[in-house]
């Protein structure tokens, strides 16, 4: 394989010789952290060789140069040649041989026949941890934010560097499952304790800790599968606690992905099959899995979104260049309720004051020790430090009105979602406001523009659609009205970023992009129950379709109360007779919410909630709403109307310019409302289906099922690819 030509003139394995040891580090001066792409690859080869050949080289040490802030070893293999490595046409036999490229090199290095010590100061992921388990001996930093797993798995592949075969020849076949079927990562000292590692040390401690065990001569120069007698750890497949381990991991991998995530499955498959072969048979053997899962679908739409569209978004792809990094050093938050308090949370760990205010100082108080007890209950997970712990808690403050958010660089309002509630939450905050602040209105739905009209700022106001729980949920929704500012917009990204959290710019409009597509994927579960379909169908239609829940658990969760608000909101603001064939079911929510059947938090809606036992599905309740009718229809039928009741949504939200970048709207989808990740986010899926097919089916689902399922004119016309397409 030819060295990449973005390789860097400075070398980037640098070779160091003291008392017979050759120290290698591996250093990408143009990069954060190191990534296994071929010319480093090409350059870590050449130096490992020279090494081995040199009579006066007794041993190796493989480290990384990353040691500043935030050390760390190698965060994986190069995610650009996995997605030309799927290119249509790409010939099988060519793509093993450039995943041999990266194993067989690993191979190598066990093979040698002088000891090799890998010295990770920092976090090693995907390759970079397959390279340190061909090391003869493993030293890791034990650092609160060294981490060392194969999260392959989570980007629909598996670790085809040898990472199936050579983890459960280290901990056992039953250990490694949870590691490579989740894609679990584990600190340094709990991969000692599980056999990963041989040491754990401070970062600054892992070269001298390896030049001590090959100067004390404690490594073995040999792999302990390539030596006479190996037996695995725990026992091989036929151990009875092995097999019931892969018995157990096999139900449950295809109960989680319903057959639609192949990785899961390659991997048992890989772990079962290649543990009863010899090492270089049973890595050939990954490799073929691993040529198979990187030409498909699942694996080309997750790294296109989950790793490409998310690492532009994390790194503020849509912030407008021109305007001026300002950080949010004081922030307002206006409603102390479960959201609010969510927000004050994130953002005094990221370092801002904060100032809480609700309707009276009780509430506010109320809400700050809530949050005080969230902060504490995340030290003793281990998720917190002491140190953070009490700086965050020393930040928030709880106001006592409006005239608490002077100095306040932003205020994010999470109040009730009310026009008039929020109007006048505006003129309010705008008044103790100095004129360069920000309003961030946290609004899941009303329009930007029209709660700009009580603004006397409105290039200062955007909208920040946090999901709930805040602390846990990834995604922001930033939502830019029509006469929002560049520098506006430029410096809530900046905030977003800061809260750690992933931003997508939408236009403004009801609903925006979340709210109206998981919306449409209620309703349609919803249009199901009026059609007299088994709610056990339609369920199982939505987790068969990937989704983590059925839409009637998740108008349960979300509040049928909310939704009835929702659907007569919309209903005020969509003309036309798709728009009357969708509102069909608010009639439906009517009579729930007649009935005081908001969901989970009135214990009774489309499920009822015994004090005892699991929440069950109400199957009389729901059949008293089909009011008499009876479908016939198959989970394959429910499964399609679910999903493209999501499609037809997204492509509406494409043709009114609420969405305008293919990948990061995907990426809403998925972190937004778990939309499968197999297909890659609605567009994707579109693309994939084809312009021209996906018209006919909406058109044939039109025809049988009713006029929601039609397409803009516009859309429905295009023969063009979302990717790639200008709105």
């Amino acid at each position: 394989m030819a060295a990449d030509p973005r390789s860097p003139t400075q070398p980037t394995v640098r070779r160091e010789d003291s008392d017979g040891i050759a120290l290698l580090t591996i250093d990408r001066p143009d990069r954060s952290m190191n990534v296994l792409e071929p010319g480093l690859v090409a350059e870590l080869r050449a130096a490992f060789e020279a090494a081995v050949s040199d009579e006066a080289v007794s041993g190796i040490v493989i480290t990384s140069g990353k040691v500043g802030e935030k050390p760390s070893f190698i965060a994986g293999a190069d995610l650009g040649q996995m997605e030309a490595l799927g290119a249509a046409g790409r010939p099988a036999r060519a793509v093993t041989e450039a995943i041999d490229y990266l194993g067989g090199f690993f191979r190598r290095i066990e093979t040698c026949g002088k000891p090799v010590v890998g010295a990770a100061p920092g976090t090693a992921l995907g390759g970079g941890l397959e390279l340190l388990l061909a090391t003869h001996h493993r030293i890791f930093a034990n650092e609160p934010d060294a981490r060392y797993g194969l999260p392959e798995v989570k980007l629909g592949l598996l670790p085809g560097a040898g990472g199936t075969q050579r983890l459960p020849r280290l901990v056992g076949i039953a250990a490694s499952l949870p590691l490579l079927l989740q894609g679990r990562d584990v600190g340094g000292a709990e991969a000692v304790k599980a056999g990963l590692a041989h040491e754990a040390v401070p970062a600054a401690e892992v070269v001298a800790a390896a030049r001590a065990a090959l100067a004390g001569g404690k490594v073995d120069p040999a792999a302990p599968w390539d030596r006479k007698g190996f037996r695995l750890p725990g026992g091989g497949v036929y151990d009875p606690k092995v097999t019931g381990a892969l018995v157990a991991a096999n139900a449950g991998t295809h109960a989680a992905t319903q057959g639609n995530y192949p990785a899961p499955l390659a991997i048992l498959r890989c772990v079962y099959e290649g543990t009863k072969l010899p090492i270089d048979r049973a890595l050939r053997l990954e490799q073929k899995h691993f040529a198979t899962l990187v030409q498909g679908r699942p694996a080309q739409n997750m790294i296109r979104t989950l790793f490409f569209a998310k690492q532009a978004a994390d790194k503020l792809a849509r912030r407008p260049a021109a305007a001026p990094k300002r950080p949010i050093r004081r922030l307002g938050v206006l409603g102390a309720g479960f959201m609010g308090a969510g927000v004050a949370q994130v953002s005094a760990l990221a370092g801002m004051e904060v100032v809480l205010v609700d309707r009276t100082p009780e509430i506010a108080a109320r809400a700050r020790a809530s949050i005080l007890a969230q902060l504490e209950a995340e030290q003793r997970k281990g998720r917190l430090s002491e140190t953070a712990r009490e700086a965050a808690a020393a930040r928030i403050t709880a106001g006592a009105d409006h005239a608490a958010f002077s100095g306040c660089d932003m205020v994010i309002e999470a109040v009730l979602e009310d026009f008039e509630v929020k109007r006048t939450a505006i003129r309010a905050t705008e008044a103790a406001l100095g004129p360069d602040a920000i309003f961030a209105s946290n609004t899941s739905a009303l329009p930007i523009d029209e709660l700009a009209q009580a603004s006397a700022r409105p290039e200062n106001l955007i909208g920040l659609h946090f999901f709930s729980p805040v602390p846990r949920m990834a995604l922001v929704e930033v939502v830019v009205g029509a006469k929002t500012s560049d520098a506006t917009l430029a410096r809530a990204l900046d905030y977003v970023r800061a809260i750690r959290k992933t931003p997508i710019v939408v236009r403004d409009g009801y609903g925006f992009y979340t709210t109206r597509c998981v919306d449409a994927y209620i309703r349609e579960g919803l249009r199901c129950v009026a059609d007299g379909v088994d709610p056990v169908l339609i369920e199982n239609a939505g987790a068969a379709l990937g989704m983590p829940v059925g839409p009637l658990a998740l108008v349960d969760e979300v509040g049928i109360d909310v939704m009835h608000h929702i659907a007569h909101f919309f209903r005020a603001r969509e003309t036309g007779p798709a728009a009357d064939d969708r509102h069909t079911v608010n009639a439906l929510l009517d009579a729930l919410v007649a009935e005081r059947r908001f969901g989970r938090k009135t214990r009774t809606g489309f499920y009822a909630y015994p004090a005892d036992a699991p929440k069950r599905l109400d199957r009389t309740a729901v059949a008293d709403l089909a009011r008499g009718a009876r479908s016939e229809a198959g989970a394959a039928e429910i499964r399609e109307r679910l999903l493209y009741a999501q499609l037809v949504e997204a492509a509406r939200c494409w043709d009114a310019g609420i969405i305008d970048e293919a990948g990061e709207a995907d990426l809403g989808a998925i972190l937004g409302w778990a939309f499968p990740s197999y297909l890659g986010g609605p567009l994707a899926a579109i693309d994939d289906i084809g312009a021209g097919a996906f018209a006919e089916r909406c058109a044939a689902l039109s025809r049988a099922h009713g006029a929601r399922f039609d397409l803009p004119d516009a859309f429905a016309k295009a023969e063009r690819r979302l990717y790639g397409a200008a709105a």
